[in-house]
């Protein structure tokens, strides 16, 4: 794209290039709306990293998705957040499950031994209460990540009960994400990430193929040497029972240890943030929103006044984003250098 490459000439976006590249943050570049994912596009592929572009709304993050798709053809990825309140005893909708660990699956390549690491690094964009939004632990999150391949020999029921607690719900039919089916011989299951579900045919406890199908016509569609199984939730519970009775909204509860999304990021991700103050303003609304709901809960005798905190403090995400190289594109509150990128913002 000429106006990608004429930007990538200018003697300040070389600037920043080379000061990021030498892991030294950039803030408050005062950039218009129009420059900022132009100049986002050509840092991703020049950096080729991974990259976290935070802004301050869902309704944002949703437009700043859709339009990156003009500018870089690199996989993008919704980090989405949910419709429940903090607090709120109330399960995830699908898409949301599904656009989550989508993200999730994407950045665990990067962690799992036996997968490999992406050719071209995604962009991911997320709210500020996406990211505050706690999640399912790194580790345990890998620990339940299973590859199957042809050939492979696996009891069939232990597939079943393992699905089961990693949040698979069984079926007599699968039609959407985050089910499966048995059937004789056969297992059908939808991993959250896959576009179709995968039929496994099996000869004893052996992996005979490997198919990908059209849920309504129930046509093969691909045939595959493996396939990787993940979380169909963003928590795990300790039995089948667990797993149909719990929702989202007992992450804290299952799992003590606080995580988010940055937990997944690859060392080297470059964290964006759109606009700090509005980022931050927004924040510090949903965790008063969260105080006042929780409080009003307890009174209410609707939640137990022990109840772990179902979020990150803004000031505890920033702590770790500090482990970043941190790019903003907006003004800063801090004191910034006055010849960064005034080019681009004439």
């Amino acid at each position: 794209m000429q106006l990608l490459s004429e930007l990538q000439n200018l003697a300040e976006y070389k600037k920043l290039l080379t000061q990021l590249n030498a892991g030294k943050p950039a803030a408050g570049l005062g950039l218009p709306r129009s420059a900022r994912l132009p100049v986002l596009a050509s840092l991703h592929a020049d950096l080729n990293q991974p990259i976290l572009l935070i802004t301050d709304r869902a309704d944002h993050a949703l437009a700043l998705f859709d339009e990156l798709g003009f500018w870089t053809k690199s996989p993008r990825y919704l980090f989405t957040e949910p419709n429940p309140l903090f607090y709120e005893e109330a399960a995830w909708g699908i898409s949301t499950r599904r656009e989550r660990l989508q993200v999730l699956t994407a950045l665990s390549n990067y962690h799992l031994p036996f997968a490999k690491k992406p050719e071209t690094p995604p962009i991911i964009v997320a709210s500020a209460r996406a990211l505050m939004t706690r999640t399912l632990p790194r580790r345990d999150f890998l620990k339940a990540c299973k590859k199957l391949s042809v050939n492979q020999s696996i009891q069939p029921d232990s597939l079943i009960r393992e699905w089961a607690r990693i949040g698979y719900q069984r079926v007599n039919t699968v039609l959407e994400p985050g089910q499966f089916s048995h059937r004789g011989g056969l297992l059908d299951v939808w991993p959250s990430i896959e576009m179709n579900p995968v039929r496994l045919d099996f000869f004893g406890d052996e992996i005979e193929t490997i198919r990908s199908f059209d849920p309504a016509t129930q046509r093969t569609l691909e045939k595959l040497e493996n396939i990787l199984i993940t979380p169909a939730r963003e928590f795990l519970a300790e039995t089948t029972d667990d797993a149909i009775q719990l929702s989202e909204f007992h992450i804290p509860l299952l799992h003590p240890q606080p995580a988010s999304l940055l937990d997944y990021l690859p060392q080297k991700t470059v964290v964006v943030v759109d606009d700090v103050s509005l980022v931050e303003v927004m924040a510090n609304e949903v965790e008063e929103q969260a105080v006042k709901f929780r409080r009003e809960s307890i009174q209410e005798g609707t939640l137990s006044d022990n109840f772990p905190v179902p979020y990150l403090p803004w000031s505890e995400l920033h702590d770790s984003m500090s482990e970043f190289v941190s790019l903003e594109l907006g003004h800063s509150t801090e004191l910034v250098d006055s010849d960064q990128l005034s080019v681009l913002s004439d």
